[in-house]
């Protein structure tokens, strides 16, 4: 065993000098020799295979870098994304309270019994379609009775004040009932809320053979001491018999639009106006 690790040792000790050899003198040669052909040739795809192997390595390098860079810009877009979305978000809604504020303004500058306007600053989820909370109160000079209106229509009426707040009672509150007309026959009748939070109204008529149907529109009737006459109320959409089967009722929408309301306009109260 160990005569042969030594012969492999004086082969290769002469193979390496048989290499430097050559090395040192391939300048002095016109022509390679035999052992540098086959040195050479046998070398070759090992090279070639070093070589590949050291682009593909770089080419790796130089994609995983790129994927990175492309990560990076495309969780800086999706981020920009979202700002510019929250962005238009807020233009959108400040562009529709402008144009309520300026839809306020043109109510205000029309009605000489206008008093003064007021933002909603508060309201109950279970309570939405019942009452809201205004940012202005008896030091604004609010009173109880003031009725509300927005650009669309009557919103309802002021029954309690604080010195800085007042809370607003809305038209489609069950307890909330308002002297009404139809529009088209002037056939009288009470409004009230549905209540269950539902955004509707029911007006039930005073004849039995009242002349209404859909489409109609309802105004107030000015009977009584708060609301004036003539104040858009809503739109039947239906009409049907009482439970009780003595009369008519018509399901009636509210013009103004009470899910998204944010400013009123209250009126100053009639005289003898007050919280019923």
């Amino acid at each position: 065993m160990v005569a042969w690790l030594r012969r492999v040792l004086v082969l290769a000790l002469i193979a390496l000098v048989a290499v430097a050899l050559m090395l040192a003198t391939r300048g002095l040669r016109l022509t390679p020799s035999l052992p540098e052909t086959v040195l050479r040739e046998v070398l070759a795809p090992v090279g070639g295979v070093t070589a590949r192997m050291v682009r593909g390595a770089s080419e790796i390098g130089e994609t995983v870098a790129a994927f990175r860079q492309l990560r990076a810009e495309n969780e800086q877009l999706r981020a920009d994304l979202e700002r510019l979305r929250g962005v238009e978000a807020q233009i959108r809604q400040l562009e529709r309270e402008n144009q309520q504020l300026r839809q306020l303004l043109g109510l205000k500058q029309a009605r000489p019994d206008a008093a003064l306007a007021a933002r909603v600053i508060a309201r109950s989820p279970e309570h939405w379609f019942e009452e809201v909370t205004l940012d202005q109160g008896s030091r604004d000079g609010v009173q109880v009775g003031m009725v509300a209106l927005a650009p669309s229509g009557l919103v309802g009426r002021v029954v309690a004040v604080t010195p800085h707040t007042s809370r607003l009672l809305l038209l489609t509150d069950p307890e909330s009932g308002v002297g009404a007309v139809i529009g088209r026959t002037g056939e009288a009748g009470v409004v009230y809320g549905r209540g269950g939070n539902v955004p509707e109204l029911v007006m039930t008529l005073f004849s039995p053979d009242a002349d209404v149907r859909e489409g109609d529109d309802v105004v107030t009737s000015g009977l009584g001491p708060v609301f004036p006459p003539g104040l858009p109320v809503g739109t039947v959409v239906s009409v049907r018999r009482d439970p009780a089967g003595l009369g008519l009722q018509a399901i009636v929408k509210p013009n103004a639009e009470l899910n998204r309301l944010t400013e009123v306009l209250l009126l100053r109260r009639q005289e003898g106006g007050e919280e019923r």
